[in-house]
């Protein structure tokens, strides 16, 4: 029922491959048993993710990447999404890695090296939260002393930041922002696990005293850059939220055609074909603003992105939760059941919905940008 984008050979041939192996690879019974892990994850799994070359593929090749670009990177975040894989694949890859391209002026290319290589792993901290950058206020501040630069502050709702090696912050410095890295491990940094209803995601509270930072940069980075970032990452997460979201609907099609009442399968009844018709409307939509967001970073179009990641944010955050819901109430009761994934999609949802930007949010800066453009 889901159409598939356009796609060269080439990325069909990369999208089965990986969609065969996630789907061997995070069955139910082992997506649960990874994100009730110690770790949160599968090694294993993630190890031969690497492997495989999926932590580099978007990667130049002056760091030891593949310079596939952002729509095959899309391809792996929307099969990931759609089996809620607990991996460290968007933190590391997609927000790391991407921080690291576009603000750290090539004095992060050993950091880009490792994180291809799967020899660290990274996560993003924005001092200014959620959202993009303008009119934020920050919760922690850089400043140089006498033996460096240090961090002072706290940081909520960072993901994977109780696990990762490294951390990338982005903090404010004077009326611009200075890029930094930090040894997560180090006394002055207090990680705290924050519990949400989404066990396949893990996020942290972050706090600093005094920590020492390795500043990546020279020049300050803009507000505009900051928020070009921030538009990337919508993407990412986006293209997690559209394979969720499919996937969702794929699996209780498959319930309406087993579950039979009155001697039929209930999937042939018509008030239930139509809604399961409106919800993957609006999936393939949604899916198709993914990949054209993808298609422009590929094609250096910050312009035509600024505007397109928060439609696209919003809509595929909006379209996951109303298709998740939509399914739970398809399965009847038994849809919140811990028999099925279905309930484990919509706790997704709702992280997902809060992690970068809310729909409300997403909306109110696509009506600001879009302003701007007109004036």
């Amino acid at each position: 029922m889901i159409t598939e984008p356009p796609s060269s050979p080439d990325h069909t041939e990369i999208r089965d491959l990986v969609r065969d192996l996630v789907a061997t690879t995070f069955t139910s019974e082992k997506m649960r048993a990874a994100a009730a892990s110690p770790l949160g994850f599968d090694e294993v799994a993630w190890k031969q993710m690497v492997d495989l070359g999926w932590s580099s593929m978007a990667l130049s090749e002056d760091v030891g990447g593949d310079d596939l670009g952002a729509y095959v990177q899309c391809l792996v975040h929307r099969e990931l999404g759609a089996r809620l894989a607990p991996t460290p694949y968007l933190s590391c890859v997609a927000l790391g890695a991407s921080a690291l391209t576009m603000l750290a002026d090539g004095r992060g290319d050993d950091l880009l090296t490792r994180i291809g290589s799967g020899a660290t792993a990274a996560s993003l901290v924005l001092s200014h939260g959620r959202g993009w950058a303008e009119g934020s206020s920050p919760t922690l501040t850089a400043r140089e002393t006498g033996e460096g630069w240090v961090l002072d502050g706290s940081v909520g709702m960072v993901l994977d930041g109780a696990r990762s090696d490294v951390l990338l912050v982005v903090a404010p410095v004077g009326d611009a922002w200075g890029f930094f890295e930090v040894e997560a491990r180090v006394a002055s940094v207090r990680r705290t696990p924050v519990p949400v209803v989404d066990a396949t995601r893990s996020l942290a509270d972050i706090s600093f005293d005094a920590t020492p930072a390795r500043c990546l940069r020279d020049e300050p980075v803009t507000t505009a850059q900051v928020s070009a970032l921030v538009d990337r990452l919508a993407v990412y997460l986006a293209a997690e939220m559209v394979g969720a979201a499919a996937s969702c609907l794929r699996q209780t099609l498959e319930y309406l055609r087993a579950r039979h009442q009155f001697g039929k399968p209930i999937g042939s009844f018509q008030a239930l074909k139509h809604r399961c018709a409106d919800a993957a409307v609006a999936v393939t939509v949604a899916q198709e603003l993914a990949f054209a967001a993808a298609e422009m970073i590929d094609a250096d179009d910050d312009a035509g992105l600024r505007l397109a990641a928060p439609l696209l944010l919003a809509r595929a955050g909006e379209v996951f939760k109303d298709t998740a819901e939509e399914c739970i109430q398809l399965h009847g009761g038994v849809g919140f059941t811990d028999e099925y994934d279905i309930g484990l999609y919509y706790k997704r949802a709702l992280v997902d919905n809060e992690l970068l930007a809310s729909p409300v949010d997403a909306y109110a800066r696509m009506d600001l940008v879009r302003k701007e453009t007109i004036a």
